[in-house]
């Protein structure tokens, strides 16, 4: 244990620590001594196989497992704990958080070279705030250390270093999602510009998968209400039909004169997706959907179902995204991609 530098002690495995904060700083203790109050504290594993576990006082928060080491930090009325660890031991836990543990191993390592791209790309997003990257889905999911299911080990192992880049060599946006509901979306429809990797694909893999599909209804008069206060009119549209059918996503539609945005409504209702059509029965509409998430790069379902039909990673990769190459982050000038 750390402080400033200054080592405080070295303690045997099992050792048990008690943190509180007490206005600018924390109170340290051990289960029979008092440490002292610090600022920041860091625990140090000795060893690259060192486990710390972190049990809140707060029964609603459930305790995690770490691997390597810990920052402790007191501010801003808080204590910020920052977990420092190895990078494929970081990988190894998103794909566990993201993709379960009853997945095929090909579609790990795709998941894997997906997750390391924008651990790599992204690796100073939240500089600002003493830290590379956040455990939710701001980030990535991270619930602390993976279980060691052995093929999520196998699969990071194996594709240890690979990123993606696109031809000119710069590290992609490589988002993933739940199901495309059958067609993923091209960039440009949930994000501010198309990209030449993340195009619009049809996908006949998940179609009959957990999440390929849904329905949601709301009442018209809750529905009316949305859409006066969306086209900012008092125009009462009880009356109007707000029936329609779209094979293929989009962004937009224009109904009634007004341009309807899709993302808006599904934000709106909490919707799966913004792959839906509509059903307008009069007193309520029922809204038809595709897919979970937004839709963009791989879908997770699919990208199973390719694997276990026998699909390598790098097919289940080269389907999701177009024009891009693998290759070894450890080869690059990480520089260049540090924001300015």
């Amino acid at each position: 244990m750390k402080s400033s530098n200054e080592t405080l002690g070295e303690y045997k495995k099992g050792t048990i620590f008690h943190v509180s904060r007490f206005g600018k700083t924390m109170e340290v203790r051990d289960k029979r001594n008092f440490i002292g109050n610090f600022q920041t504290v860091e625990l140090l594993c000795t060893d690259n196989s060192g486990i710390l576990s972190i049990n809140p006082v707060n029964l609603s928060t459930e305790g995690r497992e770490y691997d390597d080491n810990l920052s402790v930090t007191c501010e801003n009325n808080r204590i910020q704990i920052v977990n420092k660890l190895d990078m494929e031991k970081y990988i190894a836990a998103v794909i566990e958080a993201e993709g379960g543990n009853h997945a095929p191993s090909e579609y790990y390592k795709a998941q894997a070279v997906l997750i390391r791209t924008f651990t790599i790309k992204n690796l100073f997003k939240h500089a600002e705030e003493g830290f590379d990257l956040c455990d939710d889905v701001h980030c990535q999911a991270y619930n602390g250390r993976c279980s060691q299911h052995p093929e999520i080990i196998e699969a990071t192992k194996t594709t240890a270093g690979n990123v993606l880049t696109d031809q000119s060599g710069v590290l992609i946006m490589s988002p993933f999602h739940s199901n495309c509901g059958g067609m993923t979306s091209p960039a440009g429809m949930v994000w501010q510009k198309d990209m030449p990797c993340l195009v619009s694909v049809r996908d006949p893999f998940c179609t009959n998968s957990l999440h390929a599909s849904w329905t949601h209804s709301i009442s018209k008069n809750v529905w009316n209400t949305f859409i006066s206060d969306y086209a900012k009119n008092n125009i009462d549209y009880q009356r109007y039909n707000f029936s329609f059918t779209f094979p293929t996503r989009t962004k937009f539609i224009l109904i009634h004169g007004i341009e309807l945005n899709l993302r808006t409504v599904r934000e709106y209702f909490g919707l799966k997706s913004t792959f839906f059509s509509v059903e307008d029965t009069g007193d309520s509409l029922i809204f038809k959907g595709n897919g979970y998430g937004h839709g963009v790069g791989m879908c997770q379902e699919g990208a199973m179902e390719m694997a276990r039909v026998g699909y390598c990673w790098l097919d289940i990769i080269h389907f999701y995204f177009h024009e891009v190459n693998v290759v070894d982050y450890r080869e690059m000038a990480l520089s260049r991609f540090k924001p300015e």
